[in-house]
């Protein structure tokens, strides 16, 4: 006899893909062809939507990650991670087929490196229809700007629903001169780029103009600035927040993955849009602390005993 399971229900689901980061730290120089050398540390981490993934569940969301894993060494670690994190697994898809994932980066104090291998994989936005057909949701985030025809009534249908959509940028060498582009970001209720990816997108030569750009097409905009902290564009008011002060930073890496997941948990307990700057820019400076994005990424109490030094 079958029987009618309940539908999931979360506050936020994140469809997308992961990555293993392999991390050589502390590397004396770059290696040159034919020659070997030897780093002062490694570390292997979680990366791609898992940073934003493993940093709301800390912070105590009911959080659905809609990604693929296969069978591979790669995708039966980051597996593992994700249960022991204690991460919903319902809206994973398996294959039988490898679906690696793996970026090595080599990071001396001059400069850093990346290798990346990409195992063919299902399309972000296919990952979004199928989990919206099966669990319902309080927030959709977009780790990227997702250019596909079928963003934008997929957005609606969200809307419809009375689901929130927000949407990171990371690079993309499409600009606002793409009808596509500037429809679904006319479409997504908050917007979430760094400065240099503001300024790639609208050709701006400087911050202030590309806010000013991108004012005209979106309503809700949260620009992460590095040291420079956040701003936040918002319902037609200019807020800026400063970044966390911090004495050492170990690894950028995912940073901004960790601030939006930092934001987006504020603004769904109803917080005024300074606040939620306020949290972003803690997880997102408390990431840095190791390397990898996901792996420092705070608790909730440490977030609200900060909150309340602050």
């Amino acid at each position: 006899m079958s029987q009618n399971l309940p539908r999931p229900s979360y506050d936020v689901i994140v469809p997308g893909h992961y990555f293993c980061d392999l991390i050589f730290t502390d590397l004396p120089h770059f290696p040159a062809l034919g020659a070997e050398i030897y780093t002062g540390g490694l570390d292997v981490a979680p990366g791609g939507v898992l940073n934003t993934v493993f940093a709301l569940r800390r912070l105590g969301m009911r959080v659905g990650w809609a990604g693929a894993v296969g069978e591979d060494f790669f995708s039966h670690y980051v597996l593992h991670k994700v249960e022991d994190e204690g991460i919903d697994t319902t809206l994973l898809e398996y294959s039988a087929r490898p679906m690696q994932r793996v970026t090595v980066a080599l990071s001396s104090p001059e400069d850093r490196a990346f290798i990346t291998h990409i195992d063919p994989s299902p399309r972000t936005v296919d990952l979004a229809i199928g989990a919206l057909e099966r669990a319902d949701c309080r927030l959709l985030h977009f780790s990227g700007l997702t250019i596909d025809s079928r963003v934008p009534d997929l957005i609606r249908g969200c809307h419809d629903r009375g689901i929130v959509v927000s949407m990171d940028c990371q690079h993309r060498e499409q600009t606002l001169e793409l009808p596509l582009v500037c429809e679904i970001l006319s479409l997504v209720d908050i917007f979430m780029p760094n400065a240099c990816e503001a300024k790639r997108l609208t050709g701006a030569p400087d911050l202030p103009g590309a806010i000013d750009a991108l004012a005209q097409k979106i309503r809700r905009i949260v620009v992460k600035n590095g040291g420079g902290g956040a701003i936040a564009w918002w319902d037609g008011e200019r807020i800026e927040e400063p970044a966390l002060a911090l004495d050492h930073v170990v690894d950028t890496t995912g940073a901004g993955d960790v601030f939006n997941a930092g934001f987006l948990a504020s603004f769904l307990e109803g917080c005024d849009v300074r606040t939620c700057l306020r949290w972003g820019n803690y997880c997102g400076g408390m990431s840095t602390q190791a390397a990898g994005g996901a792996t420092s990424a705070p608790s909730r109490a440490q977030l609200m005993a900060w909150m309340g030094g602050v």
